[in-house]
């Protein structure tokens, strides 16, 4: 019996759900396309009806990744003024830790070395996901009255970015908060910066 179109769209969104967390957690090569469907409940025959390959799936993984994120940032700064915003969207990223779960997890840092490597399909996901991130902040920096809101945000995701994959490599919590801390601090330090002072 042929599937309704909803049940096709709700069978579809399970198996980018299962990729999504279990990529995040696991990696993605380490994580193969029989134990997504069988983490959705499927079987794995029913995957190409929903995805041309894996490098497919990554990429809806990967914006789903990323749609979960900007939608927690946004439920953050909602009704907040944009300078607090930026505070507390930077804390959130920094706070992200992969012993909260993977729905806490930003791709760019927990799969950047894996991205890098991956087909040109999977590492435009990963830019598009990057630039969505600096559009936020961007967008918070010229409410806040940032002279150069866009140049401003690619050095905050970018330092918040690097600082979160280091501190994944660190050997051990304290040297971990340390390179997390650190980070904190250059953030604020480019917010009080001449270059970056806010327009009158």
């Amino acid at each position: 019996m042929k599937k309704s179109k909803s049940a096709t769209i709700d069978t579809r969104k399970r198996i980018v759900s299962a990729a999504t967390r279990m990529f995040l957690e696991h990696g993605l090569a380490d994580t193969g396309i029989a134990s997504i469907m069988a983490a959705a409940g499927l079987t794995q025959g029913g995957f190409y009806r929903h995805f041309r390959s894996k490098e497919h799936l990554i990429v809806e993984a990967s914006t789903a990744a990323h749609d979960r994120l900007c939608g927690v940032f946004n439920e953050a700064v909602r009704g907040k003024p944009a300078a607090e915003g930026l505070d507390i969207a930077v804390d959130l990223y920094l706070s992200q830790s992969a012993q909260q779960g993977c729905e806490s997890l930003c791709p760019l840092p927990s799969l950047g070395g894996e991205l890098g490597r991956a087909d040109q399909q999977v590492r435009d996901a990963a830019m598009a996901g990057y630039q969505r991130l600096v559009q936020f902040f961007a967008g918070l920096a010229d409410q806040a009255g940032y002279a150069e809101p866009a140049r401003l945000a690619e050095a905050i995701v970018s330092t918040m970015v690097g600082a979160v994959m280091l501190a994944r490599l660190a050997a051990g919590p304290a040297p971990a908060a340390g390179v997390l801390r650190n980070a904190r601090q250059t953030i604020r330090l480019m917010l009080r910066a001449p270059g970056n002072a806010k327009m009158a």
